[in-house]
C-alpha cells in the first residue's frame, strides 16, 4: 500500500490503480488514463434511474444500445463502439456513484478496476441488492413475462441492425454458389433467394454477380478469421450470426426469424452489432443468486414439476423457450458459453456428468463476454 495514492469517495477509501491518474472534481474523484474515465460520486440512496439517464443519453446519441437496467446498474454501448456502465454500491452507511466510459475493447479490464475498488479493505460494500429484492422488483413467479420485460427497456427496438441487406434464408449461401459464374440456371435465379438478390442488386440479369455483390464478399475471402455465434432451443439452432473479419473490416451475416441479414461493417462496430442481435433485455437478471443443479436429461422438455426450491429456477421452469448461447472462432482463443432464459435472466452453464450446474449472471457480464470473444488475440499461426 502507498499511502501517497490514497483517495477518499465520500464513505469509500481507495488506493489509486496502478497505470491510472486520479484528479478531485467538485464532490467526486475522478480516475483516468488514456481512452478511459472511472467518476465516484457519494449519493444519499442507492436508487438508480436507469431509465431516465438512459433517455438523456438518447437524445445524444439515437442509436445507443441499453445492455443493462437494473435497480443498482445500467450499461449502455454507443454507437461509437464506447461504454458507459454506471452502478450504485452501498459502502458502510453511505453510498456511492460509480461511472466508468471508455473504449469497449477497454470496459472487461475497466471493470475489474471497478470491482478491485469495491473490494478494498477499507470498505464494506454490499454492491448489489439482494436477489430477493431483485426479483420482487421484476415480479419474478407473479406473472412477469419477456413482454413485461421488454416494456421496461426504453430503445432497445432502436438498437436495429446496421446491415443493409436482408433477404431469406440462405441468400449468403446463393451468393457464393453464383459468385464464379457468368451465366446462372434458371431455375437459381428465378428462386426465392436468386430473386431477393437480385432485387438489391448484389446479381445481375443472368444471375451472376455485380460489383456490389464481389465487394460484399470481399471480407470472406482470406479472412483473419471467421466467428460463429448460434443460438439453441431445445438443442436446434433456431439462429445463427457470422463474421468474417478481415483487414479491419467484417461482414456479417445473419440468420434466424425466417430471414438473413448481411452487410459490411468496420470491426469497431461488431459488439454493438452481435449484442443486438442476440437481443437480451436489459432487464433479464438475477445476480446475486444462488446456483442450481439440476439433471440434464429433464432440461429439453421440463416436464413434471421443477426439481428444485430455489424461487428463479421455479420461475425460469415453467419458461418454455429457454436458448443456450454458443461462440466459437476460428482463431480465437476465448468463446461465449451462457443460457438465456427469456423474462428471467442470464445464466453461466457447467456439466459434470448428467447434471448441469446453472449460475445467474447478468446481461453486462453476457455482454462483457461478447467483448472478450470479439477482441480476444488471435492464436499463433503455424
Amino acid at each position: 500500500m502507498r499511502w501517497d495514492r490514497l483517495a477518499i469517495v465520500g464513505g469509500l477509501v481507495l488506493e489509486v490503480p496502478d497505470g491510472w491518474t486520479a484528479v478531485a472534481r467538485s464532490g467526486a474523484v475522478e480516475l483516468r488514463r488514456v481512452g478511459s474515465t472511472i467518476t465516484l460520486r457519494p449519493v444519499d440512496a442507492l436508487a438508480a434511474d436507469p431509465a431516465g439517464e438512459h433517455a438523456a443519453g438518447a437524445v445524444v446519441d439515437p442509436d445507443t444500445l441499453l445492455v443493462e437496467d437494473a435497480p443498482d446498474r445500467l450499461v449502455v454501448v454507443g454507437s461509437t463502439g464506447t461504454v458507459r456502465d454506471v452502478r450504485y454500491a452501498e459502502v458502510g452507511s453511505s453510498a456511492v456513484r460509480i461511472t466508468s466510459w471508455g473504449p469497449v475493447d477497454e470496459w472487461p479490464a475497466v471493470v475489474q478496476v471497478v470491482e478491485g475498488v469495491l473490494r478494498s479493505r477499507w470498505s464494506t460494500p454490499s454492491g448489489h441488492r439482494s436477489a430477493a429484492d431483485l426479483e420482487r422488483d421484476r415480479g419474478i413467479g407473479h406473472g412477469a413475462g419477456a413482454a413485461g420485460a421488454r416494456a421496461a427497456a426504453p430503445g432497445r427496438d432502436r438498437a436495429a441492425g446496421l446491415l443493409t441487406v436482408r433477404g431469406p434464408k440462405g441468400l449468403f449461401e446463393h451468393l457464393v454458389q453464383v459468385e464464379d459464374r457468368g451465366v446462372v440456371p434458371g431455375r437459381l435465379r428465378r428462386s426465392e433467394v436468386g430473386t431477393a438478390a437480385r432485387a438489391a442488386g448484389l446479381t445481375g440479369r443472368f444471375g451472376a454477380l455485380t460489383a456490389a455483390g464481389a465487394a460484399l464478399l470481399r471480407p470472406a475471402h482470406g479472412p483473419d478469421d471467421l466467428l460463429v455465434v448460434e443460438c439453441r432451443t431445445r438443442d436446434v439452432v433456431t439462429r445463427r450470426w457470422r463474421a468474417w473479419l478481415r483487414d479491419g473490416d467484417a461482414l456479417v451475416v445473419e440468420d434466424g426469424d425466417g430471414g438473413s441479414a448481411m452487410g459490411v461493417l468496420p470491426d469497431g462496430q461488431l459488439v454493438r452489432e452481435l449484442l443486438a442481435w442476440l437481443d437480451v433485455d436489459p432487464t433479464w437478471a438475477v445476480a446475486g443468486a444462488e446456483p442450481v443443479s439440476v439433471p440434464l436429461a429433464r432440461l429439453d422438455d421440463r416436464e413434471g414439476p421443477c426439481p428444485s426450491n430455489v424461487r428463479w429456477m421455479q420461475a425460469a421452469w415453467r419458461v418454455r423457450d429457454w436458448q443456450t448461447v454458443r461462440g466459437w472462432g476460428e482463431r480465437r482463443q476465448y468463446g461465449v458459453l451462457s443460457i438465456v432464459v427469456p423474462g428471467i435472466g442470464v445464466f453461466d452453464r457447467e456439466v459434470d456428468g448428467d447434471r448441469l450446474t446453472m449460475r445467474p449472471s447478468s446481461p453486462a457480464e453476457l455482454a462483457r463476454d461478447v467483448v472478450r470473444f470479439l477482441t480476444a488475440e488471435r492464436r499463433d499461426q503455424p
